[in-house]
């Protein structure tokens, strides 16, 4: 049996940043509410009307499958949010896809390029929320990984709403932002391309015996 939903102060803080900033980053540590927050905030676009093209979830794998349709089904206040994993086999993904009465599709990082290929430019996601958006910190302009390449291609072109989901955003050093944070302003911020970042923001240290 489902549940009602009460908003601890910094749930609220994050539902109305989203709500307030189209494309956005959401930094907060595991356990906060991120999930339920987002989906909050879905809820009140779509019950508003100013939202009425689906959502597309990107998540690691068992989250994609079971924790964003899971969180939507134990909270009562979900009038307008009905999730539609997009995972299995070629068939199952696209057998999903055909869900007409979803309004939040999930999947995971691997089908991007699968998923990119299929829609095309009938692409019909005009949100997307990247959880453990670091999945994404590879992405460059020339080269980087396949995935976030992909996903490129469609993310300022068909995309309105984006948001960065992680509670780790920097994992490996403040180098890892850029790729994240390209798909929220295309570079604005930090630069328009990966080396304009590092350039600006980095100093290269040579050790005793480099070239």
């Amino acid at each position: 049996m489902n549940k009602p939903f009460t908003p601890r102060p910094y749930q609220n803080l994050i539902i109305n940043h989203e709500l307030d900033m189209p494309r956005c980053n959401v930094w907060a540590g595991m356990g906060m509410g991120k999930t339920v927050a987002t989906l909050t905030a879905l809820e009140d676009l779509y019950m508003v009307g100013m939202e009425t093209q689906p959502t597309l979830v990107l998540a690691p794998l068992r989250v994609a499958r079971s924790t964003w349709p899971d969180e939507a089904d134990k909270w009562n206040h979900f009038h307008n949010i009905d999730v539609q994993p997009i995972v299995g086999n070629v068939k199952e993904r696209r057998d999903a896809l055909k869900n007409t009465n979803a309004s939040v599709f999930t999947t995971n990082y691997d089908n991007l390029v699968w998923l990119v290929e299929t829609l095309g430019d009938k692409w019909p996601f005009a949100t997307v929320i990247a959880d453990e958006s670091t999945r994404l910190k590879s992405f460059r302009l020339r080269k980087g990984g396949k995935r976030a390449a992909a996903l490129a291609k469609v993310a300022h072109k068909h995309v309105r709403r984006w948001v960065n989901l992680t509670g780790t955003p920097s994992p490996n050093g403040l180098v890892d932002l850029w790729g994240q944070s390209w798909f929220i302003d295309q570079g604005e911020r930090l630069g328009r391309t990966y080396s304009a970042f590092t350039s600006r923001w980095f100093n290269s240290i040579r050790f005793p015996g480099q070239s």
